[in-house]
């Protein structure tokens, strides 16, 4: 065989090897035509199936959209109503604005105006209370002046009708003095001093012819006074004062007119006569 033949050869066999896998790759992709057909009238009715579902949902959505718009409708024209009623509220307001502003300027006046009397009012009052005050001092000042008076005179009223007492009392001593001068016969011209008052004591201490008694010069004693001596009913005696101190006196004993033994605690008396 030549080499023309053998590369031929080679060449037939490669085609073979070609051809045999064209064939088995068409065996393996042949389809069965009237399975493929089925499958697509299947296919078909699903499609028109989801056709119809899709018309209907597009119906529906028509619809929806139909009765959404009516609605944004009735919502726009209600809204509409509402935007010119806020518009009709607002332009209300406006005027309430303008009117109050007014009225706040007017208050605002009458206010300033209300401040200035407050001011003449405060000052017109502290004026006042100061005025209050003074003559509420002068009032207190008057009423303590009309209280000192009233106990000047409820003392003076006291120290009239305590004079007055004294008064009948001095003029009672004196009615008494002087029926006593009279009936001791004396005036009130005569000299008593060397009379002692009217008195009565006792003797406090005695030795030899001197004795001590319980009156002294507090009681009106003066020396040279004579007093007599008394035991109960017993007259005892005379003695003279020779030294005479506050609350006590020292006597001596007249023995011209000596009845009896003088002794301690015995009475000593006075008398004009």
């Amino acid at each position: 065989m030549t080499l023309i033949g053998k590369i031929f050869t080679v060449l037939i066999f490669i085609m073979s090897l070609l051809f045999m896998g064209f064939s088995i790759t068409v065996y393996q992709t042949h389809v069965d035509l009237q399975t493929a057909a089925r499958e697509v009238t299947e296919r078909n009715d699903n499609l028109e199936g989801v056709r119809t579902t899709l018309e209907n949902e597009k119906i529906a959505v028509e619809a929806s959209l139909k009765r959404e718009r009516i609605a944004r409708a009735y919502a726009l024209a209600a809204l509409e109503t509402q935007v010119e009623a806020i518009a009709a509220d607002l332009a209300d307001k406006e005027e309430i604005v303008k009117t109050t502003q007014v009225r706040s300027n007017d208050l605002s006046d009458a206010l300033r105006i209300a401040e200035a009397t407050k001011k003449q009012l405060t000052d017109e009052v502290e004026s006042l209370r100061k005025d209050i005050n003074d003559a509420q001092q002068r009032t207190d000042i008057f009423f303590a002046q009309i209280l000192t008076l009233t106990d000047e005179v409820n003392h003076l009223k006291s120290l009239q009708s305590l004079a007055q007492q004294r008064e009948k009392q001095l003029t009672n001593e004196i009615g008494r003095a002087h029926s006593t001068l009279q009936a001791n016969g004396l005036d009130p011209f005569t000299d008593t001093y060397d009379k002692p008052p009217e008195l009565d004591g006792r003797v406090i201490a005695i030795q030899k012819d001197l004795l001590q008694i319980s009156l002294g010069q507090d009681d009106g004693l003066r020396v040279g006074h004579q007093l007599d001596v008394y035991r109960g009913a017993l007259y005892l005696g005379r003695v003279k004062i020779r030294e005479t101190q506050p609350s006590s006196a020292v006597c001596e004993i007249l023995p011209e007119y000596q009845k009896g033994q003088i002794r301690k605690d015995d009475n000593v008396i006075t008398s004009l006569n």
